[in-house]
């Protein structure tokens, strides 16, 4: 519509990975944090709600395309154009191939 065009970018296969461990580490580091400040406050309430920011945290670091996730791309090949030329008649159809 109007000529504009948007793309979004996507992760390769490396950034994946990586994305894959930092929400790991996040939620791992978030979780201990959690659990600690939750004994220290003696409410599973607290625990409850920095485990949630740390979810939140990881949402936002793991989930947009970053430029970081989008460093390793794959190259593609051209699509090759393929013609066929189909020939009616009492023999075979021959097919050309350019």
């Amino acid at each position: 519509m109007l000529g504009i065009e948007f793309r979004i970018p996507e992760m390769d296969f490396e950034g994946q990975k990586l994305a894959e461990i930092l929400q790991y580490v996040i939620l791992g580091v978030f979780g201990i944090a959690g659990f600690i400040w939750g004994y220290i406050c003696e409410s599973f309430q607290q625990t409850f709600y920095v485990v949630a920011a740390g979810s939140l945290v990881a949402s936002l670091v793991v989930m947009p395309p970053w430029p970081i996730f989008r460093k390793n791309s794959l190259p593609f090949h051209p699509a090759e154009k393929l013609e066929k030329k189909v020939t009616l008649g009492k023999g075979k159809a021959s097919k050309k191939k350019n």
